[in-house]
């Protein structure tokens, strides 16, 4: 079988909202694909329901490609899945699957970066109305520890090395502390500790930063 022909063909058909036939083509092709293609299959099956926003069907199929897998991505896939059927807490524990992984399997292939998949998390947890103190540290103390140990927050310096943006990671955290409550001050002392360690950009918007605080 034309194992590269068949996720082309899959891809194709996913980009085309055609969800159905795509899933189709990629489980009939399961049994003649080579054993160490099965989860990429169920894993690009899972990715077709995912984006046709079918949860349920999703978490079928990236649970299946997560199992005994010690890719961090498939485990972020199953994730991402359970905060969209509000199943949080089960998310945070697949999470935690990631975050071990990441350390353990640091070349393990990926599309995405596992600093970029701490933002994504972050904000899945936020616009499922699930902001709490577990996300506010993946953004607020994680990633934010990149740009003030190293005083840069220069986007393309950080995005070279697949970092998240200093500005998105300080929105996101700014969202957390709308949506826990927190009130303009913890705000403001927030930004007041990280503007000596940061750049001249960084504080300038930082200082954008201080208005338009509307407290959760």
């Amino acid at each position: 079988m034309d194992t590269p022909g068949v996720f082309a063909d899959a891809v194709a058909l996913i980009r085309a909202g055609q969800t159905d036939q795509a899933v189709n083509l990629l489980l009939t092709a399961v049994p003649d694909l080579p054993a160490e293609e099965h989860q990429r299959a169920l894993s690009y099956a899972g990715l077709a329901c995912y984006f046709a926003e079918r949860w349920a069907d999703a978490l079928g199929y990236f649970e299946q490609a997560a199992a005994d897998s010690e890719v961090p991505e498939d485990h972020f896939n199953v994730a991402m899945c359970l905060i969209r059927l509000d199943r949080i807490e089960e998310a945070h524990s697949a999470w935690q699957q990631v975050f071990d992984l990441s350390y353990a399997h640091q070349d393990a292939p990926e599309t995405s970066s596992f600093f970029e998949k701490k933002l994504m998390f972050a904000r899945a947890l936020r616009d499922a109305g699930a902001c709490d103190a577990r996300g506010l540290d993946l953004v607020a103390r994680q990633l934010m520890g990149f740009f003030t140990t190293n005083h840069i927050t220069d986007a393309s310096f950080w995005g070279i090395r697949r970092v998240p943006p200093f500005e998105a990671v300080l929105e996101t955290t700014r969202d957390y502390y709308r949506a826990m409550g927190k009130p303009e001050s913890d705000w403001t002392a927030f930004l007041d500790g990280l503007a000596p360690e940061v750049d001249e950009e960084g504080r300038a918007l930082l200082a954008t930063m201080r208005d338009g605080y509307v407290e959760g």
